[in-house]
C-alpha cells in the first residue's frame, strides 16, 4: 500500500490508460478523483470499481477552460485542501494532415493536452509546495518523442510541449519537494488501437523491438513508481514505456 493515505487526481481516467492508473493507485490505497469527458463515461467506468473504492468521478469537458478549472476546485474542496498527486492523463488525437487539419481542430488538440494539463497543475501545486510533497505525472506520448506514426503535427506537437511542459515545471517547484515526471507510451492495446487498421498496427509493430503492443497495465505500474516515494531523487524526466519503439 504503497500510496496509503494519498490524494491523486486523475484525468482521463474513464478507459484505458487512464482507467489502469485509477485501479492501480486504488490497490496502493489512494483515494482517487477522477474525470471523463461525459457524466455516462464517468459513471460507467465508476461501475467497473470494486464496491467500496475510495473514487470519485467528474465529469469535465477540458477543452473547455471552466471547466478544468472547475475540476481543480472540485478535487481541492473533495480533499479538503488539494491533492498529493496529479496525473495529466486526458488526451485527444489527431489524424488530420498538415494539409487539412483546421484552426479549430489545432486548438482543440492544444487545449485538452496541453492547456488543461498546466492549468491543472498551476491550481494544484501551491498545496503541494506548501505540504513540501507532491508529485505530478504528464502523461504524453511516443509521438511527442519521434514525430509519431499515426497521429497528426498536432497530436505530436501537443505530446511534446508536456515534455517540455514537464521539464520546466520540474526546475520551478524541485525548491518545494515537488517532482514532475512525464510518461511517453506508445502501441498500447486499447479500445482506441484496437480500432486501428491492420496496416498501420503492422507498421508500429515494425518499429518496435520487442514486436506487441503493451498492455494499460505496464504504464500503470510506472505512475505508481512516479507518485510514489520509490522515485524520490526523480524529477523533470520522461520514461519511455514503447517497447523499444524509440531510443531517445
Amino acid at each position: 500500500m504503497r500510496l496509503s493515505g494519498k490524494r491523486a487526481l486523475v484525468t482521463g481516467g474513464t478507459r484505458g490508460i487512464g482507467a489502469a492508473i485509477v485501479s492501480a493507485f486504488l490497490k496502493e490505497g489512494a483515494r482517487v478523483v477522477f474525470s471523463g469527458r461525459t457524466m455516462s463515461s464517468v459513471q460507467s467506468a465508476r461501475q467497473s470499481l470494486p464496491t467500496g473504492a475510495d473514487a470519485v468521478g467528474y465529469a469535465a469537458d477540458l477543452a473547455q477552460h471552466e471547466a478544468t478549472l472547475d475540476l481543480a476546485r472540485f478535487t481541492e474542496q473533495h480533499f479538503a485542501g488539494g491533492s498529493d498527486v496529479l496525473v495529466n492523463n486526458a488526451g485527444i488525437i489527431s489524424t488530420v494532415g498538415i494539409e487539412d487539419i483546421t484552426a479549430e481542430g489545432w486548438d482543440r488538440v492544444q487545449a485538452v493536452n496541453v492547456r488543461a494539463a498546466f492549468f491543472l497543475c498551476q491550481m494544484l501545486s501551491p498545496a503541494m509546495c506548501a505540504q513540501r510533497c507532491g508529485s505530478i505525472i504528464n502523461v504524453s506520448s511516443f509521438a511527442g518523442q519521434h514525430g509519431g506514426v499515426a497521429g497528426s503535427p498536432a497530436y505530436s506537437t501537443s505530446k511534446a510541449a508536456l515534455i517540455g511542459l514537464t521539464r520546466s515545471l520540474a526546475r520551478r517547484l524541485g525548491g518545494a519537494n515537488v517532482r514532475v515526471n512525464a510518461i511517453a507510451p506508445a502501441d498500447i492495446e486499447t479500445d482506441m488501437t484496437a480500432n486501428w487498421p491492420n496496416d498501420l498496427r503492422n507498421r508500429l509493430l515494425d518499429l518496435t523491438p520487442l514486436a506487441r503492443f503493451g498492455s494499460p497495465s505496464e504504464v500503470s505500474t510506472v505512475a505508481v513508481f512516479l507518485a510514489t516515494d520509490d522515485s524520490s531523487f526523480m524529477t523533470g524526466q520522461t520514461l519511455s514505456v514503447n517497447g523499444g519503439a524509440y531510443f531517445g
